[in-house]
């Protein structure tokens, strides 16, 4: 392994997608050691299913970068030499490939494999008959177990849900009666209200029926004819009052 230069962004990319083919690479070794039908033998294919066109197109990136225009001043060794890194890592791939693939293309015909389309191992494939019966007892307490506890977890999850149903009836419910309250409250200041224009509409009626009965009195008090003549304060009640200029 090459210690890549920390001033070269290309050559820490190339060492981390070496670390990243090395990786695929032990786990189809792993894969290939575990049983099939086993939890770990679907978590690695699971996992090499992934890895491995994810692995691929990050090396035709780096392969595409050779021709960066940061990568200009390369020596037409050293971008050969990285050429020859780069395909073998594609190398490594493709043989990981292929071994990834190896059961399948080993254990069904071209028919079967053409109806696939895919080219892949099926992990669905039975595998109980090459497990023993107390291996397939474990396996099947394992699997029990496995559901008991999926059962649990959504125990759990539906416990949960209830209490904060059971929290949202309680909030509905406080909040009915709050507005049952606030209704009751309304109809008090209405009937209050009714109440109030009512006594407003008797004074109302009393005060016009007053001021009219006040007219009425004043009208019968005013005299029917003239105002008298009042004599003059000199002359006497019995002799008219003459001018001298008469005398």
């Amino acid at each position: 392994m090459y210690q890549p230069d920390t001033d070269d962004h290309w050559l820490v990319d190339c060492g981390n997608i070496e670390q990243l083919v090395r990786e695929v690479t032990e786990s189809v070794t792993q894969r290939r050691q575990a049983s099939v039908g086993t939890i770990q033998h679907a978590l690695l294919s699971n996992k090499l299913r992934i890895s491995i066109p994810q692995v691929e197109k990050q090396v035709d990136e780096l392969i595409a970068r050779l021709d960066d225009w940061e990568l200009r001043d390369l020596t037409p060794a050293e971008r050969e030499r990285r050429i020859r890194l780069c395909e073998k890592f594609q190398s490594s791939l493709k043989k990981a490939h292929m071994d990834f693939n190896e059961r399948k293309y080993r254990s069904v015909g071209p028919a079967e494999n053409a109806a696939s389309g895919w080219g892949v191992e099926d992990d669905r494939e039975d595998s109980s008959a090459d497990l023993s019966t107390d291996e397939l007892r474990q396996q099947q307490q394992r699997l029990l177990q496995e559901q008991e506890s999926g059962l649990e977890v959504l125990s759990q999850v539906v416990s949960q849900q209830k209490r904060i149903a059971s929290a949202i009836g309680t909030e509905v419910d406080e909040h009915n009666e709050l507005l049952d309250e606030i209704a009751d409250r309304t109809d008090n200041t209405q009937n209050r209200i009714v109440d109030e224009t009512g006594q407003i509409s008797v004074i109302t009626e009393k005060s016009r029926t007053w001021h009219e009965g006040v007219a009425a009195l004043k009208w019968l008090a005013l005299p029917c004819g003239p105002p008298p003549t009042l004599p003059h304060p000199c002359q006497s009640p019995l002799t008219p009052w003459t001018s001298p200029k008469a005398q």
